[in-house]
C-alpha cells in the first residue's frame, strides 16, 4: 500500500498543474478573442494586417456586411477564403456569394425602377461563381446549394429560362421547358 500512495501524490499534483496550465492558456486565448472582437466592433481591424488570421477576417467581414458596408465585406471575405482549412475557405466563398447576391438584388431593383425588368448584372454572375466555388470545396454545404438554386430561379434574365443539371454537380445549364429547375434527386438539395 505504501508503494501506491507514493505515486498517487505526484500524479495528483501533475494533474492539477496540467489543469492550471490549460486554464491559463484558455484564459489567455479568451482575452485575445475579446480584444479582437472589440477591434472588429470599433472597425480598426485591417484586412492586410499580418496578425489577423482568416477567422478574424471572416468575422470582420460579417460585421461589415451587417453594417451594409459591402465593399469592405467583399474584401475581407476574399482575404478569408485564402485559409488553409477547406471548411473555412468554403464558408468564406459562401459568404462572399451572399454579399454579391445582396448587391445584385439592390442594383437590379434600382435599375428595374428606372429602366425595365429584364436586367442581369455582373453581381449575380459573381455570386454564382462564389457559390460554385464553395460547392467545389465542400459539396455538403447545403446553404450554398440552396442559394445557387434560388439565384438561378430569381435572377432577372435567367428566370425566363428553365435549368437542368449537367454532369458537373455544381453547374446548371439552360433547358427549354416550363421555367422551373429540374434536378436529380439527392440529399444535398436545399436546407436540411
Amino acid at each position: 500500500m505504501a508503494g501506491v500512495s507514493r505515486w498517487v501524490n505526484p500524479l495528483v499534483w501533475l494533474a492539477v498543474g496540467i489543469a492550471l496550465a490549460s486554464t491559463g492558456w484558455c484564459a489567455w486565448r479568451w482575452m485575445q478573442t475579446i480584444a479582437i472582437n472589440a477591434d472588429i466592433r470599433a472597425g480598426t481591424v485591417k484586412a492586410t494586417s499580418a496578425r489577423v488570421d482568416s477567422r478574424v477576417r471572416y468575422a470582420a467581414g460579417f460585421q461589415a456586411e451587417r453594417e451594409l458596408e459591402y465593399t469592405t465585406a467583399v474584401q475581407l471575405y476574399t482575404d478569408a477564403q485564402m485559409s488553409d482549412d477547406a471548411t473555412r475557405s468554403a464558408e468564406a466563398w459562401f459568404a462572399l456569394g451572399n454579399v454579391y447576391f445582396k448587391i445584385g438584388i439592390v442594383e437590379s431593383r434600382n435599375y428595374e425602377a428606372t429602366v425595365g425588368p429584364l436586367f442581369e448584372n455582373a453581381q449575380f454572375d459573381l455570386a454564382r461563381d462564389a457559390y460554385r466555388s464553395a460547392l467545389r470545396i465542400a459539396p455538403e454545404l447545403s446553404g450554398a446549394r440552396y442559394n445557387l438554386e434560388l439565384l438561378e430561379r430569381l435572377a432577372p434574365v435567367r428566370h425566363l429560362q428553365g435549368f437542368r443539371r449537367n454532369t458537373d454537380p455544381v453547374m446548371l445549364v439552360p433547358d427549354k421547358h416550363n421555367g422551373w429547375t429540374s434536378m436529380q434527386d439527392d440529399n444535398k438539395r436545399g436546407l436540411p
